[in-house]
């Protein structure tokens, strides 16, 4: 079987659809005699080759205000590097252009599986936000159903259809999607660990001895809610002293910077391309936080519970399955003040709930069980007819 991770959410500093490609495509290569193809988008067209695998990188532009990520647009250039691949499988982890390209393909090869899997709330999390600051409230509740409908047909013509957290597979059921399967994706537990903490990681961000010491990786930009992590911290340091280190790349980096360098409780790190110096950051600290409404699985969650942080977040999206009250604390949505107040109660009982957390992950997230069961759906897939184009 020959599978095609097709997607805009892939570059040299993206995170957890990268992180999921990366663990399927040495899952192939190490467990199975089958070949993995990625074709995403790059500053030029190229192609990479090695045993059983390769990488389409097709030209595309930046995509203004979310720079290094680009948009996949030349639909003909994803139908032909489609075509000189010829996978078995496609799975789409984005929803723009590239649903189009597949399609065709399928057309043009009769037998081949176009597999939806649904990382990211887009009607949620992308097109309401964006249509509300240009055009209001009306507009933006009539901008995300109609981005649902456009979901809901992409995934009615989809041979498989996944969801990665019994939260996401409710939503799409909600907007009309049937037959919706749950893949769970899993964490390297040996990677993450709570053993990798080191004494020098406090010491070299400067967080002072006796600090809570927060951490958050993902991107910063204003999905994630970069600016409610800051003013909680701001409102937790007037009863403890509490730093937070934020680790990524996005549109919000140079304002985070800028506070920082005027005195705020935070310190900005690069996006972290090692994953073993990103598990020494996370066993390092003692809380994890986040306060982004629409996780879909929240993988830099699990492996921060792996490395025995218990977390603090949001009650919205896969959050509130990721974290049960044994392993951390959830509160409203936008709530800085709600959200200090957990952190300074989960840090004050991280001896119990850290190690809680680690347990937790250990007994639900295996990427060997997520693509065994991924594979499984693929297999009887390629066994039904195609839905109509």
């Amino acid at each position: 079987m020959t599978v095609c991770d097709l997607t805009h959410a892939y570059h040299e500093t993206s995170g957890g659809i990268r992180t999921y490609i990366d663990a399927k495509r040495r899952y192939v290569l190490e467990n199975t005699d089958h070949t993995h193809v990625l074709v995403v988008p790059g500053s030029e067209d190229r192609v990479e080759r090695g045993e059983r695998w390769a990488t389409y990188w097709i030209k595309s532009p930046l995509i203004p205000g979310a720079a290094p990520y680009r948009f996949l647009l030349r639909r003909g250039a994803m139908v032909e590097a489609l075509g000189a691949a010829r996978p078995d499988v496609v799975e789409l982890n984005s929803l723009y252009r590239e649903p189009s390209a597949a399609f065709e393909y399928r057309r043009r090869h009769p037998g081949a599986v176009v597999s939806g899997y649904y990382f990211t709330d887009l009607p949620s999390a992308y097109v309401r936000p964006a249509a509300e600051a240009v055009a209001g409230q009306w507009a933006a509740g009539h901008a995300e159903r109609w981005a649902e409908r456009y979901v809901r047909s992409t995934f009615d013509h989809c041979n498989l259809v996944c969801a990665p957290s019994p939260a996401q597979a409710e939503r799409l059921t909600r907007i009309g999607v049937e037959d919706v399967h749950i893949v769970v994706p899993g964490v390297d537990l040996e990677t993450f660990h709570p053993a990798r903490a080191s004494n020098t990681v406090r010491a070299d961000l400067s967080v002072p001895g006796g600090a809570v010491f927060a951490v958050y990786v993902g991107r910063l930009d204003s999905e994630k809610r970069t600016a409610t992590m800051v003013e909680a911290v701001r409102l937790a340091n007037e009863t403890a002293p509490v730093v937070l280190v934020l680790a990524g790349n996005g549109p919000h980096r140079p304002a985070l910077e800028e506070a920082q360098a005027e005195g705020a409780a935070i310190r900005v790190l690069p996006y972290q391309d090692n994953r073993d110096q990103l598990a020494r950051l996370l066993a390092s600290a003692d809380v994890y936080l986040t306060a982004g409404p629409h996780e879909t699985f929240g993988l830099s969650v699990v492996e921060a519970q792996a490395c025995g942080l218990p977390v603090v977040g949001v009650e919205a999206g896969a959050l509130v399955e990721r974290v049960p009250p044994t392993v951390g604390r959830l509160g409203p949505v936008d709530d800085a003040a709600a959200m200090a107040a957990n952190l300074l109660w989960v840090a004050a009982r991280r001896d119990a709930l850290g190690p809680a957390a680690r347990r937790h992950v250990e007994e639900q997230f295996s990427w060997a069980a997520s693509f065994e069961t991924l594979f499984a759906l693929y297999r009887e897939a390629l066994g039904r007819p195609a839905p109509p184009a």
